[in-house]
């Protein structure tokens, strides 16, 4: 890892025409989550309720320098514990960050669409129903996307083009993935865009963000490319803040080797949260649909559905000290019919330690 950050660290001070090279400056962050999760399905199946520890653990490495013309070169990854296994994920690309303000993401960059995706408050804790790879309902306003991660995305710096409040970003990625058919699927190129408008009256700010995704893929038999997009809206006045949310479009689905053509599809947020003295709550709910088919095929009958409501409330202890409690109502449908083993209830409660 450290000879591959130097080679690319030189590399990139050679382009940029750097002229000392020193210690890359690195700083640390991690967190620790231990509590209590519970999954209550309909199944009539008796071991679909469950109440099991929960513990996930992360540590975080940033990695930055500036060079002699100004320009801050920057990297991360992260270590992540899930079921008491440490993995290695979160890894970045190398970042540039230009005296003007704007950046530029290299490698590993391609979904620009969601970086403008607006923060509609959504309820905290580890609650969850695991939905199924035959179902195409992708939840979330930004839940469409993909990139290959030979990409690049730049960032522009805030007022663009002298419009305060507003800025923009773009990216592509292809890194011409041979053709497949059958089953899998994986992002052959992609281009995305977003921009986001912040502006304050009075007592309360508004933030307005939207995203454009692009993409094909390299299986033969598909005859859906992507093609999404996703608008909303948050407001921000004291102590409250309320955000709206819609994404539609179209793509290939891949879960678990499940290649299927979705389109029609159409999801929802909306969330409010209230922060009253060292007590946060929080009550959000998303819905989403899509028709889908098997690869190569038109879609058309019935849609899947996955529609959650959830509340939460986190409690500040201590400094990078929380207490969470909350609780999830989950219904999924596939094909127009629900789903017991994907819907019903889980409520968690914990302590998360940061720093």
């Amino acid at each position: 890892m450290k000879k591959e950050l130097l080679l690319a660290t030189t590399i990139a001070g050679v382009a940029l025409g750097a002229t000392s090279a020193s210690a890359v400056t690195s700083s640390v962050s991690g967190n620790h989550r231990v509590g209590l999760l519970d999954v209550d399905k309909d199944s009539s199946n008796a071991t679909t309720g469950t109440t099991n520890e929960n513990i996930k653990s992360s540590l975080s490495y940033s990695l930055s320098e500036t060079l002699d013309s100004g320009t801050t070169i920057a990297g991360a990854f992260s270590l992540m514990s899930e079921g008491g296994i440490f993995n290695y994920t979160g890894a970045s690309g190398l970042t540039l960050t230009f005296t003007d303000g704007s950046s530029l993401e290299l490698i590993k960059a391609g979904d620009a669409h969601k970086d403008h995706d607006v923060a509609v408050p959504g309820a905290s804790g580890e609650m969850s129903i695991a939905t199924g790879s035959s179902n195409s309902a992708a939840g979330g306003i930004d839940g469409v996307g993909g990139s290959n991660s030979v990409g690049f995305a730049w960032h522009s710096a805030a007022d663009v083009a002298g419009i305060e409040g507003a800025s923009v970003s773009i990216s592509y990625s292809n890194g011409d993935e041979t053709s497949v058919s059958g089953a899998t699927v994986a992002i052959d190129s992609s281009l995305s865009a977003g921009v986001t408008y912040v502006s304050t009256t009075g007592d309360t700010t508004v933030t307005i963000g939207a995203g454009l995704h692009e993409a094909n893929d390299n299986n033969s038999t598909s005859i859906t490319e992507t093609s999404a997009f996703h608008i909303g809206a948050v407001a921000v006045n004291g102590d409250l803040t309320v955000g709206f949310g819609v994404g539609q479009g179209e793509y290939g689905h891949d879960k678990a080797d499940d290649h299927q053509e979705v389109t029609d599809w159409q999801a929802t947020e909306i969330g409010l949260s209230y922060v009253s003295g060292d007590f946060t709550l929080v009550a959000s709910f998303g819905d989403s649909e899509a028709t889908d088919a098997a690869s190569g095929t038109n879609p058309s009958g019935s849609a899947d559905e996955l529609s959650k409501a959830a509340v939460s409330v986190d409690y500040a202890v201590a400094s990078g000290v929380t207490t969470t409690l909350g609780f999830l109502s989950q219904e999924a449908k596939d094909e127009g019919t629900k789903k017991d083993t994907a819907s019903g209830s889980s409520w968690y409660i914990g302590t998360n330690l940061s720093f």
